[in-house]
């Protein structure tokens, strides 16, 4: 992983720095080790039952959905995409649950015809994409979640792949507001105005109210408002920028 830290001042040594991107990284982690769990359960019907699946595989795994939904209070849903052509009865196809006001858990239903008006079409979402061209993970967002919660959220992907080829992926769209609690405390610790942003620039979080989420910087450069930035996750495009007081 790069990381690039300019001479900072005394109360901000490096180590602090080096500290709070150790935090925000194992927050990440701490989601998509929730998202293999759910990923294992589809791989191995893809490996050990009849190839292509069917929609009735897929309502067999909803346990392993509901299972990471209860252990994960920041997922506002959760649950499998698949890819083509994984599905023998659909041509795509989504098992995708979200929290319902009587705590339990309801199911997201969206028109996958594409001859439809409001047809959803997930190959051109970038938490798809990413596994449909690269096999690798992503997160998406902020965004506002307006089929289900009509909050901020951040979409995270893991690719389930077996033998090469891609069955779909396991997701979770993940409250902010939630998440905030294990992302917000390593940088407010920073003593310097500082940021979370997406690969786009746009800001994640930020302890200082100059910055909102959402908001798109201008591209980083050297002599700028910004003493540094570091690269908090690689492979996601993350990046913890600390600007000048």
């Amino acid at each position: 992983m790069t990381r690039r830290i300019r001479q900072l001042p005394a109360r901000l040594a490096a180590d602090i720095v080096t500290r709070c991107v150790r935090e925000l990284a194992a927050a990440t982690a701490i989601v998509f080790a929730a998202l293999d769990e759910m990923a294992r359960p589809l791989a191995a019907a893809w490996s050990d039952g009849p190839r292509p699946l069917t929609t009735e595989h897929l309502s067999s795994l909803q346990t392993h959905v509901f299972r990471q939904m209860d252990e994960q209070p920041t997922f506002s849903g959760a649950g499998y995409v698949l890819a083509e052509p994984a599905l023998h009865d659909r041509p795509r196809y989504l098992e995708w649950w979200s929290r319902s006001p009587g705590h339990g858990y309801e199911p997201l239903i969206l028109n996958l015809d594409p001859a439809a008006p409001d047809y959803y079409d997930y190959y051109s979402m970038e938490w798809f994409f990413a596994a449909l061209a690269e096999q690798r993970r992503f997160v998406s967002g902020p965004l506002i979640d307006l089929p289900c919660s009509n909050s901020c959220i951040l979409t995270f992907s893991t690719p389930v792949v077996v033998d090469g080829f891609l069955v779909g992926i396991a997701g979770a769209d993940v409250s902010l507001a939630k998440l905030e609690a294990a992302l917000l405390p390593p940088i407010r610790r920073l003593d310097a105005p500082a940021v979370l942003v997406n690969k786009e620039r746009r800001v994640i979080l930020s302890n200082d109210a100059r910055w909102t989420t959402g908001e798109k910087l201008a591209p980083f450069g050297d002599g700028d408002e910004w003493q540094t930035q570091v690269g908090v996750t690689d492979d996601l495009g993350w990046r913890l920028a600390i600007a000048v007081d």
